[in-house]
């Protein structure tokens, strides 16, 4: 099957290009327009393949980029959290997904896995898992929440529109990489990482591994139902135990005390005005500190059924630490505090780097990633 990945350059569109090749598939990655970059190949973790350039607001380019596929799997989206961007999340995740759709459709593709989102099931006071009978309900919910649950509704409307084959990937918190930018998620594990005061907080999320994602898609994509939805999540944990898990991994103190919601929403209040004032990405934001004291648990049951499977909670964070030890992220201070585990440095595989890339017009200077902290005897 040769199939057409949006977002492959993304942490979950890697996995799923991954994936999809180790499954015997042929892939076409989908990528935005780079005017500092024309290529016709990219390289995606270990594996270089085809490129087509289509922006999700072209719907005749986008269609004649998956001329000749027979599947496409919608990742490109846009997570983040915070006022400042919830036009673009809500544009990007609703109408780039009913764009996608339209001309897959109109290339005569018969069947799409859109990614979405676990928080669409919605959130519990009470330490239970969700499935995916449950809805988003009246708790707190910040505009990317919001924006999934209707990219959800555009897909499947569009699929019984256009005869086309829909399923919905709802991944949860998932972490690890390859990734160039820092996710929402791994940011959560960054904070940590950053608070010297090693704070948790009450409630919990389900945390999986990226790789384990992408292995979910193409089973989705192989042997989902059509119209139905499908949680790809790992294990259920406390925020205590996710920051417990964080400080084993990576040879820190703590946790120690539990921050209240209305303390993490001041705390992201000033992280968000700090970082206003540098013109720079806040680590965390008001929305999101709207959430804590819930639980965001998952079964994953359903997808278990089509053999789905995932790793534990700590080697989900192992691989978010592997990548975030050596990510440009993590301030040089921070850095030398860690003593890895050497769980975490067999998370991350050594890739050689090409030496040249024939594909790139105008190469970027290479930087030389940091060193690796060392663990103590």
């Amino acid at each position: 099957m040769k199939v057409a990945v949006t977002g492959a350059t993304g942490m979950v569109g890697g996995q799923v290009v991954a994936a999809a090749l180790a499954a015997g598939h042929e892939v076409l990655a989908i990528a935005r327009p780079d005017p500092e970059h024309r290529r016709t190949q990219v390289r995606v973790g270990v594996h270089t393949v085809p490129v087509a350039t289509a922006a999700l607001t072209d719907p005749p380019v986008l269609r004649a980029a998956m001329q000749g596929c027979d599947a496409v799997v919608h990742c490109a989206a846009v997570y983040a959290f915070g006022a400042a961007r919830a036009a673009e999340v809500d544009q990007v995740n609703t109408d780039g997904t009913q764009a996608v759709l339209e001309a897959a459709a109109a290339a005569g593709i018969a069947r799409a896995v859109v990614t979405s989102s676990s928080v669409t099931r919605g959130s519990s006071l009470l330490p239970r898992a969700r499935s995916e009978r449950d809805h988003l309900g009246s708790e707190p919910a910040p505009a990317y929440y919001a924006s999934k649950v209707a990219q959800e509704e555009i897909a499947l409307e569009t699929g019984r529109r256009l005869d086309l084959e829909v399923v919905l990937a709802l991944p949860t918190v998932v972490l690890g990489g390859p990734f160039t930018r820092l996710a929402p998620s791994n940011a959560i594990v960054l904070r940590y990482l950053l608070d010297p005061t090693r704070s948790t907080f009450p409630g919990g999320c389900n945390v999986v591994d990226a790789r384990d994602v992408g292995a979910g898609h193409v089973c989705l994509l192989e042997h989902g139902v059509a119209g139905e939805r499908y949680l790809l999540g790992g294990e259920d944990v406390s925020w205590r135990m996710l920051h417990s898990l964080v400080s084993d991994l990576a040879g820190l103190p703590g946790p120690f005390a539990e921050m209240d919601a209305g303390s993490a929403w001041a705390v992201s209040a000033a992280t968000e005005w700090w970082a206003q004032l540098r013109d720079a990405t806040p680590l965390t934001t008001r929305e999101e500190a709207s959430t804590v004291g819930r639980f965001y648990w998952y079964t994953s049951t359903k997808a278990q059924g089509l053999g789905y499977a995932a790793r534990p909670a700590r080697a989900s964070v192992a691989a978010s630490l592997a990548w975030l030890a050596v990510s440009p992220d993590l301030p040089r201070w921070a850095r030398e505090g860690l003593r890895l585990h050497p769980e975490v440095r067999a998370a991350r595989d050594l890739v050689a780097a090409p030496l040249t890339d024939p594909e790139e017009v105008s190469p970027r200077p290479r930087r030389s990633p940091p060193a690796w902290p060392r663990r103590r005897r």
